[in-house]
């Protein structure tokens, strides 16, 4: 979708201030073992062993890495879907250090063709439906313009720093999104808990599968998850209709709205990476 920009540097040994936040290192002992894992563009992530156990030690990357993180909604959502057996519980947030540490899992990561698996996809579907059926809390709900205004003011348009990306493509960009918010919007569905990044390495399947990174969860039309999937992986199209007979059971989500939802995580797709300093392919 975009041409990242690569890290500078790229950490391989996290913070001493953010490793002491790991159970079992507080008083400043040397991890067991420590492994950096494959996490994406967005933050820094490891494996850490200590004599407390076994764990995984998320420290947070640049702000322009992660455009429009809220990581308080991100801590009150997470919470909500591990305690009911959805994600990997909190064990500690150290906010000020940027660290978020949860168990380490065993299990393998998804990958793009679990995406064109009808099987996997209704597996994918029954967990959603179980995150969007959860107590919604006293949230502000999904703002996706205000999400997209975001990212352009980021960019700043970037027409030079961007692959000289024109604003007439950001501006054409922003009407579609408009309209297919207001196609969402016109069902009035209740908001539910939307996971809202569905790639593939934030899928673990182990014992169960686990849905991890709730970074960019929000309170949302549940139609929005499954427009998600759709925008990232369009292999998954072929099973469309069972993914969202799965994920959003009697929720009566037309070809419109679910066309319109895909329409909308590939516009912010396309901002979002455009508020990095990347490169999109070309306009959704």
């Amino acid at each position: 979708m975009a041409t990242p920009v690569p890290r500078p540097g790229g950490l391989k040994v996290p913070p001493a201030a953010a490793l002491a936040c790991v159970p079992g290192l507080e008083d400043g002992r040397a991890p067991l073992a420590l492994e950096q894992l494959p996490d994406g563009t967005v933050n820094d992530v490891y494996r850490v062993d200590t004599a407390a156990g076994r764990f995984v030690l998320r420290v947070d990357g640049a702000e322009w890495r992660r455009p429009g993180v809220d990581r308080e909604r991100e801590a009150v959502l997470h919470a909500l879907a591990a305690a009911a057996g959805l994600a990997p519980p909190i064990l500690r947030r150290c906010p000020q250090r940027g660290v978020l540490i949860t168990p380490f899992l065993p299990g393998r990561t998804w990958t793009p063709a679990d995406f064109a698996d009808a099987h996997q996809l209704l597996a994918l579907g029954e967990r959603l439906a179980a995150l969007h059926a959860l107590p919604p809390p006293a949230l502000r709900p999904f703002d996706p313009l205000g999400l997209a205004a975001g990212y352009v003011q980021a960019a700043g348009h970037r027409t030079a720093g961007a692959g000289a990306v024109a604003r007439t493509d950001v501006q054409q960009v922003m009407e579609r999104l408009a309209a297919a918010v207001a196609v969402i919007d016109a069902a009035a569905r209740p908001a539910a808990i939307v996971h809202g990044d569905l790639v593939n390495t934030n899928l673990l399947q182990g014992e169960r599968l686990w849905l991890l990174d709730f970074e960019y969860a929000q309170l949302a039309d549940p139609a929005y998850d499954v427009g998600c999937v759709l925008a990232y992986y369009p292999a998954a199209a072929a099973h469309a209709a069972g993914l969202l007979a799965a994920a959003c059971p009697g929720a009566q989500v037309s070809p419109a709205q679910l066309e319109a939802a895909r329409a909308v995580h590939a516009a912010l797709a396309w901002l979002w990476h455009l508020a990095r300093g990347e490169t999109p392919v070309s306009a959704p």
